[in-house]
């Protein structure tokens, strides 16, 4: 494990390279960290605080990388492993080998030297990994954290590249240190944010050429909403597909159900009411696998939560405005030349899917020889959902569907039907997105976004691809 010579200056956000940014680092004093995966947790967690740093690679007696750890993994292990000792609140039980916690070689992503600065924000994003490695071959170069690609793009912004380093501390630290004496967290019952409510519909469509009702499932409620997609492949073991994504949303309802109150329902996060549901599945033993977005709306503040296993998702769609004097606009108002929009509506915000490989989403489920206790390695479980918080304003659309409609529907098509639908409810835009999206994957003769996928992964495909 080493680092390239190091050269220094950074040039502008359009040209840096990761590896760039890794001279960058390496002249701040970074290097790369590890541990052996037969280490202890504590050793593990004594060496990032002794260093400084938040993820160090892992590597067997043979030294190749055989996985990755983080400050957050160390905190998981301490939550779910520890036990109380008795007559005390001191965890035992975690300290652990480092092997049996880090995340898995083959399930890591990474980046290479040539990659760019851009390439690296979007893989962070998109991903949802913190850290990332950097790659040459069969040689890690470095690990690449949110701070080194802030760092780079402030480097690379003219006015950094103006001011001295005295002049940009000045300017950005001084008059930001420091909370204000009497400052407090905002609690769901002040009034400083607008009340929000969704208003929700649904329309399920049963594949075209089965006879069966369909295996996808939803839920909708008051604050939060969800679909589920059972994988189809469970019929060939005469496994019903469909039970398994609709139990999963059923029991989501149940957990919704047990908050009565805008208050109470305010502190149940996608993600909280993700795990309660499928673990509720694995105490029935339910057979079967699904993909699972839930969606939730905080009532008090303008914020859209999710969870998603998988390649089911939801587009956040929003209506321009015209900039005001004195207004600042937030990155989702926003939008690039080359941004998904049409007429009054502009794609603010996609949720990230989740594959292991191509048509291979993410799944949770049970398999009638998994274990009773333990992972089993063949599906996710909710710790592994991407999970985002997104601010919202009024007039917002949010289109949540499973990959019946994204594989057939591009995002251009989706933002055409929004703005011919105007002023229709909920139901008739529902319905008139669904419907359109079951033509589309009937049709032939049309290069589908799932065919286009599949022709970059060297599968020949044309036209849509019927589903539910």
């Amino acid at each position: 494990v080493s680092l390239r010579g190091l050269s220094s200056g950074m040039p502008d956000a359009k040209q840096t390279t990761t590896l760039d940014i890794l001279k960058d680092a390496s002249l701040s004093g970074q290097r790369v960290h590890f541990v052996l995966e037969t280490d202890r947790m504590s050793y593990a967690a004594t060496h990032m605080i002794t260093n400084r740093v938040g993820s160090v690679m892992v590597k067997d007696a043979n030294d190749r990388v055989v996985g990755f750890l983080t400050q957050r993994d160390i905190l998981r292990c301490i939550v779910h492993k520890g036990r109380p000792v008795p007559g005390t609140a001191e965890p035992m039980g975690w300290n652990v080998m480092v092997g049996s916690v880090m995340a898995q070689a083959k399930d890591l992503v990474y980046l290479s030297p040539e990659d760019t600065l851009e390439d690296a924000r979007a893989l962070v994003s998109v991903s949802g990994k913190r850290h990332i490695p950097v790659l040459s071959g069969s040689t890690v170069l470095g690990v690449i954290s949110p701070k080194d690609i802030a760092r780079a793009l402030h480097h690379a912004s003219a006015e950094a590249q103006e001011q001295s380093a005295k002049t940009t501390y000045v300017s950005t630290v001084m008059g930001r240190r420091g909370i204000p004496l009497g400052t407090r967290l905002q609690t769901s019952g002040d009034q400083l944010y607008q009340n929000f409510a969704l208003r929700s519909a649904v329309c399920s469509l049963s594949h075209p050429h089965k006879a069966s009702a369909g295996e996808d499932a939803f839920l909708l409620g008051p604050h939060m909403v969800g679909v589920a997609d059972g994988v189809g492949s469970w019929w060939e073991g005469g496994i019903d597909p469909a039970v398994y994504a609709r139990s999963l949303m059923h029991a989501s309802l149940l957990q919704c159900a047990k908050h009565h109150t805008d208050q109470q329902f305010a502190q149940r996060l996608p993600s909280k009411v993700l795990d309660e549901a499928w673990s509720m599945l694995r105490r029935q033993r339910v057979i079967g696998s699904s993909t699972a977005c839930l969606v939730a709306l905080d009532p008090f503040k303008a914020e859209l939560m999710a969870a998603n296993v998988g390649d089911s998702g939801f587009l956040l769609l929003r209506r321009h405005r015209a900039k005001e004097v004195g207004e600042m606009m937030g990155s989702l108002d926003a939008y690039p030349s080359d941004a998904k929009r049409c007429g009054q509506f502009h794609v603010a915000f996609r949720s990230p899917q989740q594959l292991r490989g191509f048509n291979a989403p993410f799944q949770l489920g049970r398999a009638p020889d998994s274990p009773e206790h333990g992972p089993d390695n063949r599906f996710e479980t909710p710790q592994d959902a991407a999970l985002v918080r997104v601010p919202v304003r009024g007039g917002d659309v949010v289109v949540l569907a499973t990959d019946g409609l994204f594989d057939n529907m591009p995002e251009q098509e989706v933002l055409e039907i929004v703005e011919e639908s105007e002023g229709v409810d909920e139901d008739t835009l529902a319905r008139n997105l669904a419907h359109r999206a079951q033509e589309l994957s009937l049709d032939k003769s049309i290069d589908s976004p799932f065919a286009l996928l599949a022709k970059d992964n060297d599968i020949c495909w044309g036209g849509g691809r019927p589903d539910d």
